[in-house]
Order: structure tokens, then sequence, then C-alpha cells
């Protein structure tokens, strides 16, 4: 089960363009973006673990995921 529902990838497709989008077209978006987030999380883990924290921070993952764009 994926953990985007479907109806949000749904609707975020079609607000970039206006089409219609299959439930093949969705679930793939949202397991794409679930694996990309895991590899935000980690990242931004490993930033929150390096700065002697516990807690992930917004910071962390504004830095992870700007790593992960570079």
């Amino acid at each position: 089960m994926p953990e985007f529902p479907l109806a949000t990838m749904d609707r975020i497709v079609r607000k970039a363009g206006k089409v219609r989008v299959s439930r093949s077209a969705a679930l793939e978006l949202s397991s794409i973006l679930e694996a990309y987030t895991m590899e935000i999380a980690k990242e931004a883990i490993k930033l929150t673990e390096h700065r002697g924290a516990k807690t992930v921070s917004e910071v962390d993952v504004r830095a992870a995921a700007s790593r992960m764009r570079a």
C-alpha cells in the first residue's frame, strides 16, 4: 500500500496540467515520491546526528533536500 494517498497524487498531477490521471500513474508517482522522501529523511537524520541533536528539525530536512538536488 502506498504511503502517499492516490487521490493526492492525482490532484498534484492534475494541478500541474489539466489532464486525466490513470491509477497506475498515481501509484508510480507515489512510489517515486516515497523513495525520494526516504532518501531525504536518511540524509536529514545524518545531519541531525552530526549536530549532536536527537530531533530532526526543519533546517535538517531543508538542508537534506538541498543536498539531494545538487
